[in-house]
């Protein structure tokens, strides 16, 4: 197999708009799984769960993961400084936007099923009292974050970066590259996790923390190193039925056995099954999408462009679409593909006018430059005399 750091890398792009569209199927697979908002159509409602179970616990780590890998490949064309500034640029404009602008209308539709009659001015005079909460925007607070963490760490350790990547990558060789990612996380899961949970709150959220800022720094380090690469497309078929086996475990716990009547014993040997999915969903998918793409798509080259305002856009379009089908009495799991079709569209539309707003607007900003230049100054004092 081919050195697939060299270059650019068709496949990270095609599993980014992937991994984004896996987070679109699991939002709206919530509103109807056993804890959702929907009503559940029997054993349809409570397959909905299946869509959690089987892309939670890797989703966002992948994110995380690739993440690493872009950020590190930039540095063959910016300095750490260029690509802190970069990186801030695209994370907290769009986060900010989305926390005041985004966020709100998401919690006040969610909140209409028990209070109807409070209108949406109410709502926000009292959200904006009570304190801004994040929701998904805490993606973008949390990678901003780690790469302003890595911008630093990196300045200070970067000649021996080399070095630490190398040792990095020896240490994921042979049955390591299972045994020692999957004894960290589970370490995290089964210690860490029943003591802080994840908050999705940037100051208390400490399991979360440990484990997206190590995935992403496991993408910074291993980003230009063949040898890994190499190391998960041998493994490829090792990883993929690892993850397959570990999801069918937990699926039929679930499914058979309701959570609260799960022994403690159990509770940590299903921890353990859930981190080894999530590492061998991750290794599976980084080595088929190596193998399968090659080359530029450009459906895959659009999304990529686009994906912040899908990702900012989707859970407030998700809610609200919720809302409206329950108001017809038709939130049932038969809409779940109507709700993920109309949050893609809405977000498409989206894109296609920021983009408009856009061109426009640096139109205008030219236009109004030129004319500046042109315009004929007034004389001086002095001259008129």
């Amino acid at each position: 197999m081919a050195n697939r750091p060299a270059g650019r890398r068709y496949d990270i792009d095609a599993l980014r708009v992937f991994s984004f569209g896996t987070v679109i199927i699991y939002h709206t697979s919530l509103l109807f799984g056993s804890k959702g908002i929907g009503q559940p159509s029997d054993q349809l409602g409570r397959l909905m769960d299946l869509i959690a179970i089987g892309s939670h616990p890797w989703r966002m780590s992948l994110l995380f993961f690739i993440s690493g890998l872009v950020t590190a490949s930039l540095l063959t064309k910016k300095s750490v400084e260029e690509i802190r500034r970069s990186r801030t640029r695209q994370l907290l404009p769009p986060f900010l936007f989305g926390v005041v602008m985004i966020v709100p209308p998401q919690i006040y539709f969610a909140n209409r099923y028990a209070n109807p009659d409070l209108s949406y001015w109410q709502f926000l005079k009292s959200y904006m009292q009570s304190g801004l909460t994040l929701e998904h925007m805490w993606f973008l607070a949390y990678l901003w974050i780690y790469v302003f963490v890595w911008s630093i760490t990196f300045s200070r350790f970067e000649r021996h970066w080399g070095k630490i990547s190398s040792a990095f990558v020896s240490s994921l060789t042979g049955a390591k590259l299972f045994l020692v990612p999957v004894a960290f996380l589970s370490a995290l899961r089964v210690f860490l996790y029943p003591v802080f949970g994840e908050t999705l709150v940037i100051t208390s959220d400490v399991y979360a923390h440990v484990m997206y800022f190590s995935m992403f720094m496991a993408g910074v380090l291993l980003c230009n190193e063949s040898r890994f690469w190499q190391e998960i497309d041998r493994r490829r078929w090792v990883s993929l039925w690892l993850s397959v086996i570990s999801f069918l475990a937990i699926a039929i716990l679930a499914m058979t056995l309701p959570r609260g009547q799960w022994p403690e014993l159990l509770v940590v040997a299903a921890r353990v099954v859930r981190s080894i999915m999530q590492w061998t969903a991750i290794l599976a998918l980084l080595a088929f999408t190596g193998r399968m793409v090659r080359g530029p798509n450009r459906i895959v080259t659009y999304l990529n462009k686009s994906i912040m305002t899908y990702y900012v856009m989707h859970q407030t379009i998700i809610i609200i679409a919720a809302y409206y089908f329950a108001k017809l009495g038709m939130l049932n799991v038969w809409s779940f593909f109507p709700i993920v079709i109309i949050t893609v569209v809405v977000c498409f539309l989206v894109a296609e006018a920021k983009k408009l707003v856009s061109v426009y607007f640096a139109a205008f900003i030219l236009k109004l430059s030129v004319f500046r230049k042109a315009a004929p100054k007034s004389p001086s004092p002095e001259a008129a005399g």
